[in-house]
């Protein structure tokens, strides 16, 4: 008896495991199609609007974040996520605002997106390569992350004309239950731009849609998501102690990832990259 009820809860717990696989493989398929309406329709039909080149940037993001919005919305309706939203409403005034959180999972950016109308992305070179989704990147205005002083200069700009940018100083997600090294690219920004950055700091429990895991590879239980904004990092007595460029920027690093560490719990797994 006993091994028969053994069996039967296996075969239960893998019905179960089966049709969350199934679900979420749903809500791949659903964005991979949106990325398809918003490339051939939505970001042409924006581009016959009249306007100057910011003002289509500004309808492309406030897409995105509208799309991201029903996105998070079905993720939830499946029972793949659930999402604990806190401080997020001073994500969606007027900036300038510069954003930096932290990156366990695949979706933060589209969570993120979903509570931003306005939000300027750094987004990988790479993706730029591919046809349909270098329409909805530039039909938004996002920033193709080259590196170096032009990306740096760019994302200042944002900054300059009163726009909220958004940032992961990891780079990519986090190593699992870990975090990772913080590059010093949001360093400089802040440094240059004099905005104090407003950490947002994600939470998954039980992990999922980590780096290094496939997307079929989905936990037993609905993932609970917290996103929770924190006050503003002040920057100003790191500028008033060192006001050397290079030197100032390791030490806001080093301060940020601190920062990170304390909030999540976490010891430090990596110095803060270059």
């Amino acid at each position: 008896m006993r091994r028969g009820q053994s069996m039967f809860l296996r075969g239960a717990t893998d019905l179960a495991r089966g049709w969350r696989i199934v679900r979420t493989g749903v809500a791949f398929a659903v964005f991979g199609l949106g990325l398809l309406l918003f490339a051939l329709v939505g970001f042409r039909c924006l581009r016959l609007l009249p306007g100057t080149a910011r003002d289509k940037e500004l309808r492309g993001q406030r897409l995105v974040h509208l799309g991201f919005r029903l996105f998070t919305w079905l993720m939830e309706r499946l029972g793949l996520i659930r999402v604990v939203w806190i401080g997020t409403e001073a994500l969606g005034g007027a900036g300038p605002r510069l954003v930096i959180a932290n990156h366990p999972t695949l979706i933060d950016v589209v969570l993120l997106i979903a509570c931003m109308p306005q939000a300027d992305c750094v987004v990988k070179h790479a993706y730029w390569r591919s046809s349909l989704m270098r329409g909805v990147l530039t039909g938004a205005g996002y920033i193709p992350n080259l590196g170096g002083d032009a990306l740096v200069d760019a994302c200042v700009d944002r900054l300059r004309q009163g726009r909220t940018l958004l940032l992961f100083p990891e780079g990519t997600r986090s190593p699992q239950r870990q975090l990772g090294p913080f590059h010093r690219g949001a360093a400089h920004i802040a440094f240059r731009s004099g905005c104090d950055p407003v950490p947002v700091i994600i939470r998954c429990d039980p992990p999922t849609l980590m780096k290094g895991t496939r997307w079929y590879e989905v936990p037993d239980r609905t993932a609970q998501l917290t996103i929770e904004v924190g006050g503003p990092l002040a920057i100003r007595e790191h500028l008033v102690a060192m006001p050397n460029g290079p030197l100032t920027a390791r030490t806001l690093t080093a301060a940020f990832r601190d920062f990170y560490e304390e909030r999540l719990g976490r010891g430090r797994t990596e110095h803060a990259g270059a």
